[in-house]
Formats: C-alpha cells, sequence, structure tokens
C-alpha cells in the first residue's frame, strides 16, 4: 500500500468517527468551535475543516443532541459554546458502547 493509499483511508475513518469524537469531547465538558476543533486534531492527528465540524454541530443541534449557548468571555468576542442535552448524553453512551464492540470485534478480526 503506497503512503497516499494510506493516507486517504484514514481520512475516511477520521470523517466516520467524527460524530462521536465530537461527542465524546463535548462529554467532557461545554466548549467553544476553535476549542473544539483543537480538542478533535489532538484526538484524530488532522484538523477537521469548519465546514465539516459545524454543520455536524448543527445537526447535533438540530436533533437535541446538543445545545448551544452565546458566553463572554473575560476578553475577547462572545463565542458559541456547544454543550451535550440529556439525549446527547444518552446518544454518547450508546455510540461509545457501539464502538467498543465494534473496535473490539475488529481487533479479533484482525489479529
Amino acid at each position: 500500500m503506497t503512503d497516499e493509499m494510506l493516507k486517504d483511508l484514514e481520512k475516511r475513518w477520521r470523517k466516520s468517527v467524527l460524530p462521536l469524537a465530537v461527542l465524546a469531547v463535548l462529554g467532557k465538558s461545554p466548549t467553544h468551535g476553535y476549542g473544539l476543533a483543537v480538542a478533535l486534531r489532538e484526538v484524530l492527528g488532522a484538523a477537521i475543516p469548519e465546514g465539516t465540524l459545524y454543520p455536524l454541530l448543527s445537526s447535533f443541534e438540530r436533533d437535541g443532541l446538543t445545545v448551544a449557548d452565546w458566553t463572554l468571555p473575560e476578553s475577547g468576542p462572545a463565542r458559541k459554546t456547544y454543550s451535550l442535552t440529556d439525549e446527547g448524553r444518552r446518544a454518547l453512551a450508546d455510540a461509545g458502547a457501539q464502538w467498543a464492540l465494534m473496535s473490539h470485534n475488529l481487533g479479533k478480526l484482525l489479529s
């Protein structure tokens, strides 16, 4: 497999786990979009484009998984801060359990 092919696979993996990763980051604490992007870059190893992240956040809000509130930091402009709703916490727990099972089964398949 070439480096280019591996990079393409990694890009596909990141895109597919992005919804779960966003829920997991927000499950730790409410955060604004930039903070979320930084945390995701650390976890996923690549920057997530705004054109991908913000539509996902909007869909979570529409589905009742998150809420967004404007916060006023001590300095700087107001920021839209995202947090999980109770439904979002349930979705995170359910999706996390499914991920763990799939990861376990895939690990068995690969060994």
